[in-house]
């Protein structure tokens, strides 16, 4: 396929380039001697005044004898030349203007609609009334339309049946005698007025009383459980944690030589470690943000920058650190404290997708970019080779009216 490409431009560039010239020649000469080179009468009296002896002398006369021994070489080499070129490229990235520039004037706002437009839909959770299974028991309520009690009466059997209803006599009231109520089986007795009171056993005294069991004779001092052994073996040691990014930071601040100060919070951005030496201060920011993130270091409509990944977006830490690095400078002017500021983004675990496009700006800003652990790139420098050791012991009256002052813009 490419192959044919460079045919396809070499013909083409070929074709515009020999109008262009042929053109471009006619012009020059009709001008400026009256030559026309598609007349081949010119072509005739040209060749007679050569063939006489024309004794060329005059400037004019050179210049109409260079252009037209040099045309047919000047043709052939400038299309080669132009035949290098790839226009196809160039023509793309002309046609693609307008759209880079539509991105630049309104790219952060279609991010955004479309940041939006990409989160989840949550879907509320049925409650538990409505996914449990229907109960197989009837509902004990007063409420519920009551059993048809004519449905099979023996006068509505015989009038199904067509024979005639039997004679029910009449029950003859009785006076209540006083006897003691038989046990129903009924396990519950709901009625309107009657209290929820039964018993499940009448007759205590049936039922065998329980043996007491017999005691267990507990093991003295002297005397050893058979499950128990002499001599019980030591609990094994918990496992120590697995030093991570954070330690490895502290660790190389501490072979740097550096007091350390940890868990900071200066202009609502919280510093996890704060190295001091005798005029330098390095505040180290550890990136825990895992996944591959979009750098994007300028502010748009007054908001600050963001970092872009492929659900979310969240405010630059190298933003982060700068503004607390200015904080920290006004407050340590105002205390009369002189010190080197330097911050630090440490890249945990996350992938910065065009960190080399980031170097230049970063460089300006001032903030140092690194990476500790699982962070990647590899083009990002790491942090033991970009922290330098430092230059002596702060001074203790200096370093502890420094951490004073850190408590204090917390």
């Amino acid at each position: 396929m490419k192959p044919l490409l460079v045919l396809f431009r070499i013909t083409i560039v070929g074709l515009l380039w020999s109008v262009f010239f042929i053109e471009g020649i006619r012009v020059i000469l009709l001008t400026n001697w009256h030559f026309d080179v598609f007349r081949p009468t010119h072509w005739l009296h040209a060749w007679e005044l050569w063939s006489s002896g024309w004794v060329i002398d005059e400037a004019k006369e050179w210049a109409f004898i260079l252009i037209i021994l040099t045309a047919v070489p000047v043709w052939i080499t400038v299309w080669a030349a132009l035949s290098v070129v790839r226009w196809e490229k160039i023509f793309k990235d002309i046609s693609l203007i307008p759209v880079k520039i539509f991105n630049y004037l309104f790219g952060s706002q279609v991010k955004k609609i479309a940041d939006t437009a990409a989160l989840k839909v949550v879907k509320k959770k049925k409650s538990y009334k409505e996914i449990r299974p229907k109960s197989l028991r009837p509902p004990l309520d007063d409420s519920l339309p009551a059993p048809d009690k004519q449905a099979f009466s023996p006068e509505r059997r015989a009038t199904l049946s067509g024979t005639p209803a039997p004679r029910i006599p009449t029950p003859v009231p009785q006076t209540p005698k006083s006897e003691p109520k038989e046990f129903t089986h009924s396990l519950f007795e709901l009625g309107d007025n009657e209290p929820l009171d039964f018993d499940l056993f009448a007759e205590a005294e049936t039922k065998p009383e329980p043996q007491p069991k017999p005691e267990q004779k507990k093991p003295t001092r002297q005397e050893t459980p058979p499950n128990r052994k002499k001599n019980p073996e030591p609990p094994a040691p918990p496992a120590k944690p697995r030093s991570g990014s954070v330690n490895s930071t502290f660790e190389l601040l501490k072979q740097k030589g550096y007091e350390i100060i940890t868990g900071a919070t200066i202009k609502n951005t919280f510093i996890d470690f704060i190295g001091v030496s005798s005029n330098q201060i390095c505040l180290c920011i550890n990136d825990k943000e895992p996944g591959d993130w979009l750098a994007d270091e300028e502010r748009f409509n007054d908001e600050e920058p963001l970092w872009f990944s492929e659900s979310s977006h969240r405010i630059s830490p190298v933003r982060k650190a700068d503004l607390a690095r200015m904080t920290l400078q006004e407050k340590l002017k105002d205390a009369d404290i002189s010190f080197d500021i330097t911050p630090f983004v440490i890249e945990q675990i996350g992938n910065i997708i065009n960190a080399e496009d980031m170097f230049d700006i970063w460089n300006d800003l001032g903030v140092k970019v690194t990476r500790i652990d699982r962070g990647t790139p590899k083009e990002i420098p790491l942090f033991a080779k970009t922290l330098e050791d430092a230059d002596g012991a702060p001074d203790k009256a200096v370093f502890e009216k420094l951490k004073k002052l850190l408590r204090s813009i917390a």
